[in-house]
């Protein structure tokens, strides 16, 4: 079993289940492209599990291709299970050891005792087979007579929370005797909670990563400098446009460049805020984008050589996270008949930020660990923890800790955070690491005089 990446242009019918593993289809209701079709060994689709994901896709509002593909590897790999053990989903004999379920579910433990794949990898995919088998019955794929028996025990539980405000809520959720438990992992003082586990850079780590962009081609470069020196997201960077660095400058020299909803450049969850551009950033992007390389860039992509155009695209003229304006675009009849759109990138998959990050792994690190190679690997979401930390350090030096409240304001401003207890953690983090640096020093200090040190 393997997994391929083409990409077509159909209308999707039921009966007759494309090959490929992930297609671009057009239907009357909309344009899905990265849309997940599962295949089996001999090269024959799985039905009953296409027909389960086009069924959600009926039933349930906005296509999200990452949620879709990630049901689908997970649907995936059970169906590599079942091939394996020569098994049918429908293998649920009444004894609850026997049932192809509770062997999947030994199978997983096993693969996360042998260190194969973590205990929350374990834990979301039990938890998608469950729901694969609750709602093919729920929703007529298959008859409840077909299933011999429960594929698993329904367990029903209650569950008392805490809100930010001290509420407290009791509600009811909806288990099964199949769950692997995944436990919450404690806080680590070398991170930062902030849409994600987020490692600031060391001002040493920040001159190592630049210096290794310096081989890079240059919209590599500024799309990092972008995240470091604004704080923005993967799919802010992608998503901005050529037209909107043509804004005029603040009085300090600095771009406002409103984002999120409305602006047609995405943010997490559409929300609103304004980026701080430096004006020498805003230059090299103006004279980047006006570069022989970047107009032929758009002239192979969906928008063609306009403004409407993304300022950062890969040689192909593939954008590097595909925003939600172009699959608007795209599945609206009317405004694909506009004159910037074109057939030039028909069956094209959405980009979520992948050659970002195969970029970090595959160039930047190896450049970087020749030069020092105790350095701790980096995520591109990293940059926007280093932009706040030293966002935080540069307010306090500069209004020192009598002002921290002010400073503490100014940085939930430029990072867009709605809770500030998000931007409270960037003040915590710097205290908890100089508090662990000063109490290794102390007990260091302490324990050396009976340490014996070769001479």
């Amino acid at each position: 079993m393997h997994t391929r990446y083409q990409t077509y242009e159909n209308n999707f019918d039921s009966s007759n289940i494309p090959r490929p593993d992930y297609l671009a289809w057009s239907a009357d209701d909309g344009y899905y492209p990265n849309f997940p079709v599962i295949i089996q060994s001999n090269n024959e689709p799985w039905l009953i599990a296409n027909l389960y994901l086009t069924c959600k896709l009926e039933r349930e509002n906005g296509y999200e291709s990452r949620t879709y593909r990630s049901i689908a590897d997970h649907l995936l790999n059970f169906l590599r299970f079942l091939e394996d053990e020569g098994l049918s989903f429908l293998y649920l004999p009444q004894n609850n050891r026997l049932k192809v379920t509770f062997r999947y579910h030994k199978h997983l433990i096993e693969l996360r005792d042998q260190g194969q794949i973590s205990t929350s990898t374990a834990s979301a995919r039990i938890n998608a087979i469950a729901n694969f088998y609750r709602l093919i019955v729920a929703w007529g794929i298959i008859k409840r007579s077909e299933i011999p028996n429960p594929p698993f025990d329904e367990v029903h539980k209650k569950i008392q929370i805490t809100s930010k405000h001290g509420t407290q809520n009791i509600i009811n959720v909806r288990s099964h005797n199949l769950v692997i438990p995944n436990p919450t992992q404690s806080t680590q003082a070398e991170y930062i909670q902030d849409g994600g586990t987020l490692r600031p850079l060391t001002v040493t780590d920040q001159k190592l990563v630049l210096k290794a962009l310096l081989s890079s081609s240059r919209e590599y470069q500024l799309m990092f400098y972008l995240a470091l020196f604004t704080g923005a997201r993967i799919q802010t960077v992608g998503t901005i446009r050529a037209k909107n660095l043509k804004l005029q400058l603040d009085s300090d020299g600095n771009l406002r460049l409103p984002v999120g909803a409305g602006t047609f450049i995405d943010t997490k969850k559409g929300s609103p805020m304004t980026l701080l551009v430096p004006g020498w950033l805003v230059k090299d992007l103006l004279i980047y984008s006006h570069s022989g390389e970047a107009t032929k860039r758009r002239g192979r992509s969906y928008y063609g050589d306009t403004e409407e155009n993304y300022l950062f695209l890969s040689k192909n003229g593939v954008p590097y996270y595909t925003s939600k304006k172009e699959l608007y675009d795209r599945q609206n009849p009317a405004v694909s008949r506009n004159t910037f759109l074109t057939d030039r990138a028909n069956g094209a998959s959405i980009q979520d930020g992948g050659s970002i990050r195969q970029h970090i792994h595959e160039m930047l690190l190896p450049r970087i660990l020749e030069e020092r190679p105790d350095f701790q690997s980096f995520t591109f979401h990293d940059l926007r923890a280093t932009f706040g930390m030293n966002l935080l350090e540069s307010q306090l030096d500069r209004l020192g800790d009598k002002s921290i409240t002010s400073a503490l304001d100014y940085v939930q401003q430029r990072m867009g955070h709605r809770d500030k207890e998000t931007t409270m953690q960037y003040l915590n983090y710097k205290s908890r690491l100089e508090w662990k640096s000063h109490v290794q020093s102390e007990f260091e200090q302490s324990l050396f005089n009976y340490v014996n040190i070769a001479t």
